[in-house]
């Protein structure tokens, strides 16, 4: 009966850690700050819902969606944005598609971690919005990965380091 009782208490205390694990995330990602990408695959295509909703099931439990505003959540939030991306119908007639994400891990506000991943597909007979489907789930595969490994570092940085001009020269004029 002791341990019953006391594996219940060890159970009670390790439950707020556990739910503290939980990460979530918007169930729609959206392009970074001044890109436009390609609106046409921005509107008439599903992946920006589609790779949330792959990364909530590859994650095994550990994401969930939210509608809530990510940065005013505390404990773990995810956001993740389109870097860049190109599509076209015509299949493999068209080029190549490609999306590269960045996914952004805060604890309580804080980043502690990003991620970049890029992920492309030429498939002869597959249109613009099928083909960002399939790199979608592709993309939402490797997120969850990382989020699972739990090697979390800050990588990038959004603006440009301003550049620093020292004072002006003491310099004669020329004669």
């Amino acid at each position: 009966m002791l341990r019953l009782l006391l594996a219940a208490w060890l159970g009670a205390l390790a439950w707020p850690a556990l739910a503290d694990d939980v990460i979530r995330t918007s169930p729609t990602i959206a392009l970074r700050e001044g890109y436009a990408g390609y609106p046409e695959f921005m509107k008439d295509c599903d992946w920006t819902a589609e790779l949330p909703a792959h990364l909530v099931e590859y994650s095994k439990g550990r994401v969930e969606l939210t509608d809530h505003d990510l940065e005013s959540l505390p404990g773990r939030t995810l956001r993740i944005r389109i870097m860049n991306m190109r599509s076209a119908d015509g299949g493999g007639f068209s080029g190549p598609k490609w999306a590269m994400i960045r996914a952004e891990l805060f604890q309580d506000g804080k980043l502690i971690g990003q991620y970049q991943p890029y992920r492309q597909t030429m498939t002869l007979f597959r249109g613009g919005c099928s083909s960002l489907s399939k790199i979608s789930d592709a993309l939402a595969a490797d997120t969850a990965a990382w989020l699972l490994r739990g090697d979390f570092r800050v990588q990038f940085a959004d603006e440009q380091a301003s550049i620093e001009i020292g004072p002006e020269e003491d310099v004669p004029p020329i004669q």
